[in-house]
């Protein structure tokens, strides 16, 4: 350990004890399990890592029926959270990575225990240092969770490579004290968001009891892997022809251009929403979808949080335990190939049209009667 890191973790280790004797707020770690109120921090700078935290909420509440549970966060974490009847108070903040002082002026303003015990929990995504300072000087003491600096921690978690993100923030709960059950992820959504998504698909051309399926064809350009165009359109041919399906292409606005481009080379009239829509719409969305055929990126986490089920074309250095669905029947993960590391512009050529068509269509005989059937379940989630 070097000299300045023994110096930071003295530093911290006095910081913690001098709050331990003087936080209102702070709970001794032998009393975790009696906590009700909770402060849930979410910052997390990636779409799927914000989605994979959402089965904590359900877990945490499925534990501690009685709890209070408040969020501080920012961006899309918040949209993702927005309608979540799990939780009680959300705290939109500016985002500590970018603005320090007003992320904790904002949430000390906003603090929403001020004269009772809380327990601060840190899920993955939010390890940065200046996260934990927000809470540290924003009054949120008795910090549990994973965390770059440990001894700002009353419980510090360490990832567990042997386990997906879900279950590694379902430990949380462990942690104080409970036994979770595993919780898939879920984004809520309204009435409104369900009639946006329907007058979508209305303007689309699609018509009542015709297939619908999700296509996600475009990847963050931090980690870029792809599917050959090529390859999306005759997987998009064969849902055409063989059950009428219409084609939905999802994204960014920024990837709008790439998706037309793609689009222009097929023989009939697909639709791209790519841009339209926000988190709670485009689950609502893909919750009137039959099929979905993605790659490893930020919507098939949407998807996932629908229930969609989906053909995942994955990239080979990716271990499918830590962000795939893995064992879960309606989906089917192609990985063909491993790899130690990402590689530039990786194009997944070790995954066949055949073997997705193949998936498609074994998805579509075991899923599509239920999800284009009129009493299919799409009651909005939320408020």
């Amino acid at each position: 350990m070097s000299l300045i890191r023994k110096l930071k973790s003295v530093a911290f280790t006095g910081v913690v004890a001098v709050e331990d004797g003087t936080s209102r707020r702070s709970v001794p770690a032998s009393r975790l399990r009696e906590a009700r109120n909770f402060l849930v921090f979410q910052h997390a700078s990636a779409l799927g890592t914000a989605i994979h935290t959402t089965p904590l909420f359900t877990a945490l509440r499925q534990a501690v029926p009685d709890a209070r549970i408040a969020v501080v966060g920012s961006g899309f974490s918040i949209e993702a959270l927005r309608n979540n009847p799990h939780i009680d108070t959300l705290i939109e903040t500016p985002n500590p990575l970018k603005d320090l002082k007003s992320s904790v002026q904002s949430l000390r303003s906003q603090f929403p225990f001020p004269d009772a015990k809380v327990v601060s929990l840190f899920p993955l995504g939010n390890e940065r240092t200046k996260i934990t300072l927000q809470a540290l000087l924003g009054g949120a003491s008795t910090r549990v969770g994973f965390a770059v600096e440990p001894e700002l921690f009353r419980v510090h978690l360490k990832f567990d490579y042997t386990q997906s993100q879900i279950a590694n923030n379902l430990r949380l709960i462990e942690a104080l004290g409970h036994a979770p059950n595993h919780v898939e992820p879920k984004i809520f959504f309204t009435e409104r968001d369900l009639a946006f998504a329907r007058n979508l698909l209305a303007g689309s051309g699609t018509v009542p009891g015709q297939p619908l399926a999700i296509f996600v064809t475009q990847t963050s350009v931090t980690q870029r892997k792809s599917w050959r165009s090529e390859r999306f359109r005759e997987a998009a041919i064969f849902l055409n022809e063989r059950y009428g399906a219409h084609i939905v292409f999802v994204g960014t606005a920024a990837e709008s251009p790439a998706i037309d481009e793609l689009r222009n080379g097929l023989p009939f009239a697909t639709t791209n929403v790519a841009g339209k829509t926000n988190l709670p719409q485009l689950t609502a969305l893909m919750s009137l979808a039959t099929v979905g055929l993605t790659l490893d990126t930020g919507p098939l986490h949407i998807g996932r949080a629908a229930g969609l089920p989906m053909v995942i074309v994955a990239p080979a250095w990716s271990p499918p335990i830590e962000w795939l669905p893995v064992g879960i029947d309606r989906y089917r993960i192609l990985k063909n190939a491993d790899m130690p590391s990402a590689i530039p512009d990786y194009i997944i050529d070790e995954v066949s049209v055949a073997e997705v068509t193949s998936a498609l269509d074994d998805l579509l005989s075991r899923f599509a009667a239920e999800r284009l059937s009129p009493n299919a379940s799409r009651v909005p989630q939320g408020t």
